[in-house]
């Protein structure tokens, strides 16, 4: 007797489930993958620049290495799981977490929440599948019906209370990650000291340069000034980008002349 697709699914009611994690983790090294294409390939645009990223530059592009290796293993996870899922779902939730500090790390000199927040994506989705796989999809079922039996009859709502428990899981967790950020960058900012403040503000004006925004990097430097006005690197620095966005004014309008006349 020939069993027909909706008899193996009868057979195996926690096959969708199953299929559900692969596509979170698949989802989520795909996430991963991009994100650190996005970091490695600004790290060769402003390492080009006239100005340089100094040591965020390093970090920055560590940080789209190490986002590519965890991408790398989020995916690897996602294969692992039909075989080993105990091992994948470890894989997949080391991969995931792992994820903020290395961004948070990656972005300390411009901010260390905008990097944990752009692991955000991949981490939740990559967690997510983790937990899931650690918890089995077998079990969760339990849990949630409060009966071991299968029954055909009610594996729609099975599924669609799995389904759902996914997207409840991953709105949760981005919230949770999300305000896990702030409060991380919050006592972060409350403990540091001037010294630390200035260094930031030097990393920021020096990234604005790079990007041809004097504008701004006047700003940082203002910043610095503010909390030391004797700092004499920054005066400096300040004086030499106004000079720019001045010329950069100047022939501006000397262009807009060009076409009026």
């Amino acid at each position: 007797m020939i069993k027909t697709e909706k008899d193996g699914l009868q057979d195996d009611p926690d096959r969708l489930a199953r299929l559900s994690i692969q596509a979170l983790a698949l989802l989520g090294g795909l996430a991963g993958v991009l994100i650190s294409a996005f970091h490695l390939l600004g790290s060769m645009i402003f390492s080009s620049s006239s100005h340089g990223l100094g040591s965020w530059g390093l970090l920055y592009k560590m940080g789209g290495i190490a986002f590519l290796l965890l991408a790398v293993a989020g995916t690897a996870g996602a294969a692992l799981y039909r075989r080993r899922p105990k091992k994948a779902g470890l894989l997949l939730l080391f991969s995931g977490l792992l994820g903020f500090p290395v961004g948070y790390i990656a972005w300390m000199d411009q901010g260390g929440f905008l990097g944990w927040a752009a692991w955000i994506p991949a981490g939740v989705l990559l967690t997510a599948a983790g937990i899931l796989a650690l918890i089995t999809p077998r079990t969760l079922r339990i849990r949630l019906l409060g009966q071991e039996g299968d029954s055909p009859e009610r594996e729609p709502i099975e599924q669609a209370l799995f389904i759902g428990t996914i997207l409840a899981g991953i709105g949760v967790m981005t919230v949770v990650f999300l305000f896990s950020g702030l409060l991380i960058n919050a006592a972060e900012e409350s403990l540091k000291s001037d010294g630390d403040r200035d260094r930031e503000d030097f990393a920021e004006a020096e990234t604005a340069a790079s990007m041809g925004r004097w504008d701004r990097s006047v700003q940082a430097y203002d910043r610095i000034l503010t909390r030391n006005q004797s700092n004499q690197e920054a005066r400096d620095k300040r004086a030499y980008a106004l000079e720019r966005l001045s010329e950069e004014d100047g022939s501006g309008q000397s262009r807009e002349t060009e076409r009026m006349n």
